[in-house]
């Protein structure tokens, strides 16, 4: 199944010719039992940092995402320092324009799916559609 996933995760940067592609999973802390967010799944990626990268509900894209279960846009975030801080991924892979959706399956956030651009580009209605498209298509793999 990982290979199906991490293969579905190089397609969708194809199909969408975008420069970078991440999947977030979450799973319980043992120590904590709180919810851990990952990136799980990239393509497109320049180094191995986002392995580090570790959010919480509410944090980071990925965070952010899961907890509201809606879309994410942003552009020209590596003029926003303090974007940057917040959003460790783009800092680490140096987008500029990503688009995030949610992985729902029952109305239940199961993943976060991230396609970005390491150059401004402006996001058209068809892309975000495109991009929400290619997360439901991820939701059989979760």
């Amino acid at each position: 199944m990982v290979d199906q996933i991490q293969l579905k995760i190089d397609q969708i940067k194809e199909a969408l010719q975008v420069d970078f592609v991440a999947l977030a999973l979450s799973t319980i802390d043992e120590k904590s039992t709180a919810r851990v967010i990952r990136w799980n799944y990239v393509a497109g990626n320049t180094n191995q940092h986002y392995q580090r990268i570790r959010l919480q509900v509410g944090k980071g894209i990925g965070g952010i995402v899961w907890r509201t279960g809606r879309g994410y846009q942003a552009t020209q975030l590596q003029q926003q320092p303090e974007q940057l801080l917040e959003l460790p991924i783009t800092r680490m892979e140096k987008l500029e324009t990503v688009v995030a959706y949610p992985v729902l399956n029952a109305g239940e956030v199961k993943g976060v799916l991230l396609v970005g651009y390491r150059n401004v580009k402006e996001v058209s209605n068809e892309f975000l559609a495109a991009v929400k498209d290619k997360a439901n298509e991820l939701k059989v793999y979760l």
